[in-house]
This record gives structure tokens, C-alpha cells and sequence, in this order.
């Protein structure tokens, strides 16, 4: 009874904080691929060659990650370059400016002609990008962004990770990145802003470091010269009203309106329409200093025809129509059907015109044997008419699809040996 009088003994509710929750379990998840990929520390490379981007090998992996119930797919882009021997190198790697960079200030890669749009604007040799997996889907919110944000920033301090980590937001077609990259000491943002139109101050280079100026926020004073490269890019889409040098072909010149053409023997050549869509011819100024040159709203030294460098780049028609393709690509899958040669051309000709002379000569034979069938409804001309007119509805489709000059010179250039 004295047991049953005691007080009941106090329940303590316990919280655990150990219980990680989905933002966590996020960071988790791209520390653990950078571990994986092994993307830790500085790791750094030879100095960018001059054209590497273009001529150099890119690879990319990929793997997939998912915050709550929300995909996001994880991928490595970098450039194949020759490992180099870090040993006995980790000491002096440790406060030395991470490699992402140091290629932000190369200069001997700008202005790449085919690159990821992060090659060409910042001139990155290895990046990491998280974008959603479904491409329908889309990071659209600011706080979406910032938290996205914030997980990489944690994710790179906690593996030392030194490669670029960028965040695709907004719709894919916009390729609109927002990202970070970390060192000892260093942080660069990368920061990205898409505007309907161009204020007026920053069509011009003065307007254009004006604003740079502000966003590097250098203490020191006079603030060293910026270095520069500069690219002007003239695209023509519309050239009907200039003189095209070659005609578009004649269709009906070359069919004639017979199968084989006009001739055999001749291949025809050209495109029914225009192949070329688009004409972009680029003027550029790869290493100018501040102060050298004056561009403002006001006096420009940057003239086009002055420009020390120019390339023009060509882009094509989706699938234009062009008759030597179009010929050869026929040619293939004619060589490729498993069909016989007379099932395909029809049956020979040679067969076909004795088989004719056999049935006229049948023909006149029966009037030299006796019939009850009354001599006046009997003539040559009938019987010649007959007969030709059973032999074709006898041969019917396996009519021959080409004359017999054409196939003659055939036949004759497949006997001829070739040396």
C-alpha cells in the first residue's frame, strides 16, 4: 500500500536535435558527390593554351540528387588536360589562388566559338552545375534560390571543394546560373541579370566599367587599369535583295521528266533552297588596356573596320534540301534492300522483247491451221494487236523503270573494269 501511495515518477519528453531535416539531408547529398567525385582541395593545372576550349576534349558526368520530393540533377563539366603529380605539393597548394580563378583572368581563351554558354562568359576550365532534373520543371521563387544558394555555400565550406558550384534557376531556355566558388581566404559570386532592355549608360565600354568597377570594390586608389577584349558580332539573316552567285537549280532541266535525267552519267548538284540561315561576321579587339581607348555616348575609337581580328561563322538550314544528299542517301538504301536485281528494276528487257517476238510469231502460225472461225475475221494486224495486249497485262508492275539506252550504259559501265 505504501508502494501505491508513492508519487508516479516524472515523464521527461526528450527532443531530439540530431534528426536531420530535408535541407540538410540536401547538403548531404552534393557534399557526398563532391566526395565522390573527388573535387576536394586545389588540384592545379597547366596553364591554359591559347584555342584549348575549342580544340580540347570536354567530358561532363552526371548524378542525381533530390531536395523533399524535388529532383535536381548534379553535373560535372571540365576539360581533359593531363593529371599532374601533386606530391609533395599540398603545403604550397594550400593558400595558393584556387585554378577557377585563376582562368577567370586568362585572356587567351575569349570569345570561344562552340563552348557552354559558362565556357564562353567566364572561361572556366571544370565547373559543377545543379539544375533541375525534368526539364519541364524550374526554380522560379527567390527563396527557392537563395536556399539553393545557401546549401552550396555549405556544401563547399565543409568538403573544401575549390570548383565552381553554379544553381541553374528560371526556365532552362534562359541559361540563367547563379553560383559560388571558395578558396582560402577568397570567395567569388557569380551573379547573373537578365534585362528587357539595355539602360543607355551601358551600351558603351565607360558605362560598362563603371559598373565592373563597382562590383570588384578595390580599396586601393588609383585603382590599377582593367584589362579588356572586345567583341562586336553582325549577324545577316536576310540577303534576297543581294546577288547570289549560284543559281538554284533547275528541277525540271535536270528530271526532264523522265526517271534517269537528261543524261546519264551526271550527278545532279545544288540545293532547292538556301542552306545557309544565318551569316555572323565577328570584328574583335582580344588585349586592350584602360585609357588606350575612348568609348563613350559620345566619341568611339572602336571602328570595325579597324579591328585587328575578324571571323565569320555560318549556320545552317534545319534538313535543306540538297540533291547530291539527297542522290547518294537513295543510292544507300538501294544498296542495302535484300531484293533481287530483276525485282527491283523489273524483268529484262532482252527476256521481255524475245517473249514478244515468241507470241507474234504464235500468232501468225495459227493462220495457217484450220479453224471453223470465219476467214474474213482474221488478220495479222488483229492478231499482232492481241497478243501485244495480253504480253503487257501479263507484265503489268514488273514494267522496267528505266528505258533501255539508260540501262544499257549500265550494264556496260559495270562490265568495264575500274584500275
Amino acid at each position: 500500500m505504501a508502494a501505491d501511495s508513492e508519487p508516479e515518477s516524472e515523464v521527461f519528453e526528450i527532443t531530439d536535435f540530431t534528426t536531420a531535416s530535408e535541407w540538410e539531408r540536401f547538403i548531404s547529398k552534393v557534399e557526398e558527390v563532391l566526395n565522390d567525385w573527388k573535387l576536394i582541395g586545389n588540384s592545379l593545372g597547366k596553364p591554359l593554351e591559347k584555342g584549348i576550349f575549342t580544340s580540347g576534349t570536354w567530358e561532363e558526368k552526371s548524378d542525381e540528387i533530390s531536395f523533399a520530393d524535388f529532383k535536381f540533377s548534379v553535373t560535372h563539366h571540365y576539360l581533359v588536360q593531363e593529371s599532374t603529380d601533386k606530391e609533395g605539393k599540398d603545403e604550397l597548394l594550400e593558400d595558393v589562388i584556387p585554378q577557377s580563378m585563376q582562368d577567370l583572368l586568362c585572356m587567351n581563351n575569349d570569345f570561344p566559338p562552340r563552348a557552354h554558354c559558362l565556357v564562353r562568359w567566364y572561361g572556366l576550365r571544370e565547373f559543377v552545375v545543379i539544375a533541375p532534373a525534368a526539364h519541364s520543371d524550374a526554380v522560379l521563387s527567390e527563396s527557392k534560390c537563395n536556399l539553393l544558394l545557401s546549401s552550396v555555400s555549405i556544401a563547399l565550406g565543409n568538403t573544401g571543394c575549390q570548383v565552381p558550384l553554379f544553381v541553374q534557376i528560371h526556365h532552362k531556355w534562359r541559361r540563367m546560373y547563379v553560383g559560388e566558388c571558395q578558396g582560402p581566404g577568397v570567395r567569388t559570386d557569380f551573379e547573373m541579370v537578365h534585362l528587357r532592355k539595355v539602360p543607355n549608360q551601358y551600351t558603351h565600354l565607360s558605362g560598362l566599367l563603371d559598373i565592373f568597377k563597382s562590383k570588384i570594390g578595390c580599396p586601393l586608389t588609383p585603382l590599377p587599369p582593367v584589362s579588356i577584349a572586345i567583341r562586336f558580332t553582325y549577324v545577316l539573316q536576310d540577303w534576297q535583295q543581294y546577288f547570289w552567285p549560284q543559281q538554284p537549280p533547275d528541277i525540271d532541266a535536270l528530271v526532264g521528266g523522265e526517271v534517269g535525267g537528261l543524261e546519264f552519267g551526271k550527278l545532279p548538284f545544288g540545293a532547292c533552297e538556301d542552306p545557309i540561315s544565318e551569316l555572323h561576321l565577328a570584328t574583335a579587339w582580344p588585349h586592350l588596356t584602360e585609357g588606350i581607348i575612348v568609348d563613350n555616348d559620345v566619341y568611339s575609337d572602336l571602328d570595325p573596320i579597324q579591328a585587328p581580328h575578324w571571323s565569320v561563322r555560318v549556320r545552317k538550314a534545319d534538313n535543306p534540301q540538297c540533291l547530291l544528299g539527297d542522290f547518294v542517301t537513295e543510292f544507300f538504301k538501294i544498296c542495302r534492300r535484300k531484293e533481287s536485281t530483276d525485282e527491283i528494276l523489273g524483268r529484262s528487257t532482252f527476256e521481255d522483247e524475245g517473249r514478244e517476238i515468241a507470241d507474234i510469231t504464235h500468232a501468225l502460225s495459227k493462220l495457217t491451221e484450220p479453224t471453223p472461225v470465219p476467214i474474213h475475221k482474221l488478220s495479222v494486224s488483229n492478231m499482232v494487236h492481241t497478243a501485244k495486249k495480253k504480253i503487257r497485262k501479263h507484265r503489268g508492275v514488273e514494267e522496267s523503270p528505266l528505258n533501255n539506252d539508260v540501262l544499257n550504259t549500265i550494264l556496260l559501265v559495270t562490265k568495264c573494269p575500274v584500275f
